[in-house]
């Protein structure tokens, strides 16, 4: 458990509180519910496309950038702007391309907090933002920071659907020294989780800030994890290239009763390779985030949770009313009657949650299932 002086943080599958993993849950439930008939942003699409290999990055050399006495890295005074993109170096020492952060131990790993945004204070901040607290996270604590940064998954940048509400906003920076790289990790917290994370040279969607200020803000939490198919997760590393990426997770079927509760199957590790294989045969393509359909009977309708040995979850949202009928963190499949003939073996259809009335969309964006 993440620690900050004698403060207990919570762990890394509890970033997410119970009330809205659920709430996140049913959303998607109700996005897929909900389809409108208008065609998707950026006109209809058509066919698979793989997305392009990530490419190397940089391999600069390694520095001795300036350490505090501690002998981890000296967080920046202050920050120029309050977007919370931006790095004091880019890595070095290794391909920071990769991942966010490498999956190895750091020798040091320290945590700088910076407030761009206070609602309710009288002045409001402004640029530059100075350093609020700096943590220097001991050795025991270190894998899990580690582990929710080295397996985030990748973006490319493009707008997500995000709510607007108001809410007080601190950018992070997390320095990680290795005894021959450094790499420093821009991220911030927000009230929407809009945010995205960088390590100057890998982007990620997923608002790993959201997190670092559960962890390390002034008011930690330590909420339970939520189990099942009611635990959420922001997505994996390459979600973007694979529905299941790589692994050899086990799947659980979670299908919505008329009540709005979860009706769970987990599947044994036989069953969960023939739907891992099935997913990975999927012609998938990046999304557009739209679901667009007639409505009708939400009985066939399915999210399947694929749980790793190592690493955060996976979420995949099937609706065969929907086109497309899957999405999953940063991919969607037109259609998918062979997965759903074969979840529906082991998981047989009941009756789903009657949304006809409560919900009128013509153009329901989904949001992303896993991040």
């Amino acid at each position: 458990m993440v620690r900050r002086g004698h403060e207990a943080r919570s762990p890394v599958a509890a970033d997410v509180s119970w009330g809205v993993s659920a709430v996140v849950a049913a959303v998607v439930v109700v996005v897929l519910s909900a389809c409108g008939t208008t065609t998707a942003p950026g006109g209809p699409r058509t066919g698979a496309t793989t997305p392009p290999a990530p490419t190397t990055g940089p391999l600069r050399p390694f520095t001795d950038q300036p350490r505090a006495a501690d002998g981890g890295l000296d967080c920046p005074a202050t920050l120029a702007s309050a977007e919370g993109m931006t790095v004091p170096e880019r890595p070095q020492g290794l391909d920071g391309n990769a991942r966010l952060l490498p999956v190895r131990d750091p020798e040091s790993l320290v945590v700088c907090r910076y407030p761009v945004m206070k609602l309710m204070a009288s002045t409001p901040l402004a640029p530059p933002f100075a350093l609020g607290t700096r943590t220097l996270v001991p050795s025991g604590d270190r894998r899990e920071v580690v582990d929710l940064l080295a397996w985030a998954p990748r973006g490319d940048g493009s707008p997500r659907p995000c709510t607007q509400m108001a809410g007080d906003e601190t950018a992070y920076l997390v320095g990680a020294r290795y005894q021959d790289a450094v790499v420093w990790v821009a991220a911030k917290a927000d009230p929407n989780s809009c945010s995205s994370s960088t390590n100057g040279d890998f982007l990620s969607r997923a608002p790993m800030g959201v997190a670092l200020e559960r962890w390390f803000g002034p008011h930690p939490t330590s909420e339970p994890s939520a189990p099942g198919c009611a635990a959420w997760s922001w997505g994996r590393l390459g979600d973007d290239r694979s529905i299941a990426p790589e692994g050899d997770p086990l799947v659980t079927v979670c299908r919505t009763a008329k009540d709005g509760s979860q009706r769970p199957t987990t599947l044994t590790a036989e069953q969960s390779r023939e739907v891992v294989a099935a997913l990975r045969s999927l012609p998938a393509r990046p999304t557009a985030g739209a679901c667009q359909g007639d409505g009708g009977s939400t009985e066939h309708d399915f999210r399947l949770r694929l749980t790793y040995a190592v690493g955060p979850a996976v979420s995949v949202a099937v609706s065969p009313r929907c086109t497309p009928a899957v999405l999953a963190g940063g991919l969607e499949v037109v259609k998918a009657d062979d997965l759903v003939a074969l979840v529906e073996q082991s998981s047989p259809p009941i009756p789903g949650p009657d949304l006809d009335g409560s919900v009128s969309s013509t153009n329901a964006s989904a949001p992303s299932v896993s991040g």
